[in-house]
């Protein structure tokens, strides 16, 4: 713990450095010659604990490097800036909305501008350049403000949404607007290191990727004004060509912007200032293309074609509609399997009613007053016989003396006739019990039909959200998967609708074979320009299947604390939890029936089937089915377990929670506790089970906790109050805590398993 705050304290300090750093850059920041405005805006973008620093760093640099004409005026703008946002900051509401950055920059500049004119003279060109000024202020404002939010997170640049891409491209433009300032040999180092990163983006986007960066760069290196106004043109075509030409090689893609800049500087700038230009290309060439191949391969990610060509897609197209069409069949055949069954049950099921017919016919047929007992109107009928079915359905048998007087009387067979419907009772019997062990065969079957159609409707649903399948990058990772002594016989990189990558490999499984994970992890990050979570690796059948996800936003300190029944070795209820490989944290808990080894199978079963299948792809629902099957034909003993379920989408702090005769759960929000309770049965009871669901929105400092029956036997109360008084201490205190509670206030004599499993989100 002591090293958790050490980390966060050294985090907190560089944050307030790096800040420092940024107001010192941004306000050297100048256009149209003279105006300065995003030190201001950079106060008015940062968080709220930070603005000091922002505060402190653009003052020095407006002192100590002043730029403007007038550069106590942007420390008097950003003082008052301080002051709004100190003034509003308890209003949530207003502080969440988009624009209010871009307003509080804009009002302090406008009016320092207004003040300025009210000394100077007021005019409509200083009113359009004050105006123009404050504008600029608000956008640099708008654009920093949202960078903040992405540095803040852990998202790569390949998932990124364009409108936040854009806020980073020209977050960056103005660091360079910054650094456009300062000279070596009168060489601007803003200007030179724009060009490498236009000729980075030409090599890695292509003819998109250089015009793009191109015209980023050359729009607001231009507002600098002064002789170098030109650039805007320069920077947008040479970004074009050399993104033309980066397929044959870097060499060709510096010339080609080169040449890009000859051209356009012939048209527009003096001899002086093109041939400064032409210095800077040239040193910026020589830096790029002594550069590491993949020192900017992070760009890569940024240009993954969201498009990809007919054909992929046709395919792509294809399995989903082939995947749906047979998901619905095989519903189908379920349902006609269960309505053919139901009309055929209705035809040849025996009833207590046929056990007399049967009777009649064996100890009848030899009988020569057959004939007279059964059709002349003094004889007998079934309904002297039926009024010995109460009981013989609850002794199983009956004797002479039952049959009533009447038909003893007419009947010279009553012994034969006795015996004749204990045997057909018997009979009865034995194909009732055959009967309902088809039926529950049959449902199971058809259930298998429902949970293989689900199955591959999920895989529809899933293949649906991927845009994009890059076999390009695929082949690249193949390639470097064997290169690390693993030869996978299947690779797919995926992105979905998102922006997130999912990797999936599959390879022979060798025992022998140590997966180094941290190793492959990093390789994988350099190479796809992203950032990747640790794989989540499942063998099956000789075959282990990796999958790796992008690195979420959230993570999870997990604890767990158990205490078996009596004592004992072996424990009811059993667990465990793993990230899935696409983004999600799963966590299972099983309580099978009873206590002992009996459950400990139970149990184990359940959830170790749960893991298997969940890890492999498949969706809790088909799952649970699996499960509700493997429990019903496990032995002719009943069998169940509870399932406790818990989805955590590690990106967007969504939780599924999912019940299956489980206990309930509980979730603490700051101050305020919340019950996860919805009724449900358990699996291995009916053909047929669902799962209950809830869902929650959870951030960092939510506190969840899971627990098996065992531990509610004397309320749920006092769970609550000892989640409430929780505080940053371990979260393995807090599980320990409450199992021990459960057991010392156990005091009717009774015990039983008892299992809590306590989560804390944070920010990872």
């Amino acid at each position: 713990m002591k090293k958790l705050f050490a980390e966060n304290g050294t985090r907190k300090l560089l944050i307030r450095g790096a800040v420092f750093l940024c107001g010192l850059l941004f306000s050297r920041a100048c256009v149209f010659g003279e105006y300065c405005p995003f030190g201001v805006s950079l106060a008015a973008a940062v968080p709220f604990p930070y603005v000091f620093f922002s505060f402190l760093g653009s003052s020095v640099g407006y002192i100590v490097f002043p730029a403007a004409s007038a550069s106590f005026r942007y420390i008097a703008a950003s003082a008052a800036v301080i002051a709004i946002r100190w003034t509003l900051s308890d209003i949530k509401k207003l502080n969440s909305h988009s624009f209010y950055s871009a307003a509080v920059a804009f009002v302090p500049v406008f009016a320092t501008g207004l003040a300025v004119m009210s000394v100077s003279g007021f005019s409509s060109k200083g009113f359009v350049l004050y105006g123009t000024e404050a504008l600029l202020s608000g956008a640099g404002a708008f654009f920093i403000s949202r960078t903040s939010v992405m540095l803040a997170g852990t998202k790569s640049l390949g998932m990124l949404m364009p409108q936040e891409l854009a806020s980073l491209i020209l977050t960056g433009c103005i660091a360079l607007l910054a650094l456009s300032g300062i000279a070596v040999w009168e060489l601007s180092v803003g200007r030179i290191a724009a060009i490498i990163i236009i000729l980075f983006a030409g090599r890695y986007g292509g003819i998109s990727g250089g015009a793009v960066a191109g015209i980023a760069a050359g729009a607001i290196l231009s507002l600098s004004g002064g002789d170098f106004s030109f650039i805007g043109a320069c920077f947008a075509f040479g970004g074009l060509l050399s993104g033309m030409f980066s397929p044959l090689g870097r060499l060709a893609g510096c010339g080609a912007f080169l040449l890009a800049a000859v051209i356009s500087g012939l048209q527009t700038a003096g001899s002086e200032r093109l041939v400064i230009m032409l210095y800077e290309t040239v040193a910026a060439s020589v830096v790029f293309l002594f550069m590491p191949e993949n020192a900017a391969s992070f760009l890569r990610a940024v240009f993954v074609s969201r498009n990809d060509d007919e054909h992929t897609e046709g395919l792509r197209r294809s399995v989903i509609m082939r995947l749906d069409f047979a998901s619905k069949a095989l519903s189908d055949v379920s349902n006609e399997v269960d309505e053919v069954s139901d009309k055929l049950s209705g035809i040849i099921t025996p009833t207590v009613e046929g056990v007399y017919e049967k009777a009649v016919e064996s100890a009848c047929a030899r009988c020569g007053m057959k004939v007279f007992c059964w059709e002349h109107r003094d004889g007998v009928d079934m309904e002297m016989l039926s009024r010995t079915q109460d009981k013989l359905c609850s002794e199983g048998r009956i004797s002479t003396s039952d049959l009533c007087t009447e038909f003893r009387q007419k009947c010279c067979r009553t012994p034969e006739m006795t015996s004749a419907i204990n045997r057909a009772y018997q009979s009865y019997i034995s194909s009732r019990a055959a009967q309902k062990r088809i039926d529950e065969v049959r449902q199971v079957v058809a259930g298998q039909f429902c949970g293989l159609g689900s199955i591959l409707e999920e895989m529809a649903e899933e293949y649906s959200n991927y845009e994009v399948f890059d076999n390009d990058l695929a082949e690249k990772i193949t390639v470097k998967l064997k290169d690390m002594g693993l030869c996978p016989s299947a690779v797919s990189c995926r992105i979905d609708h998102l922006g997130r990558m999912t990797i999936e490999a599959e390879a022979a499984d060798s025992k022998g074979r140590k997966l180094r994970r941290a190793l492959m992890v990093h390789e994988l990050n350099k190479l796809c320009g992203r950032h990747f979570e640790a794989p989540t690796v499942t063998n099956a059948y000789g075959t282990v299947r990796i999958s790796i996800c992008e690195r979420p936003c959230l993570d999870a300190e997990i604890a767990s604390s158990q205490h078996i029944s009596g004592d004992g070795k072996l424990c009811g209820d059993h667990f465990c939890y793993f990230n899935d490989g696409s983004g999600r944290l799963v966590v299972i808990l099983s309580d099978g029936m009873g206590t002992g080894g009996r459950a400990a199978v139970d149990g184990t079963m359940a959830s170790s089937i749960m893991e298997k299948l969940v890890k492999a792809g498949l969706g809790f629902d088909c799952s649970l089915k699996v499960v509700n099957s493997a429990l019903l034909v496990k032995s002719e003993d009943e069998s169940l377990a509870t399932l406790d379920v818990l989805s955590l989408d590690l990106y967007s702090g969504r939780a599924d929670f999912m019940k299956a005769g489980a206990a309930l759960s509980f979730i603490r929000k700051g101050n305020d506790m919340f019950r996860v309770q919805t009724p449900s049965l358990p699996a291995g009871i009916l053909p047929q089970i669902d799962f209950s669901y809830t869902q929650d929105d959870l951030l960092d400092g939510d506190i969840i906790v899971m627990i098996s029956d065992g531990a509610i036997a004397t309320g749920e109360d006092w769970i609550e109050n000892i989640i409430l008084s929780y505080d940053d201490k371990p979260i393995q205190q807090l599980a320990d805590k409450i199992a021990d509670e459960a057991v010392t206030r156990r005091n009717d004599g009774h015990d039983d398993d008892i299992t809590v499993i306590a989560m804390r989100i944070i920010n990872n």
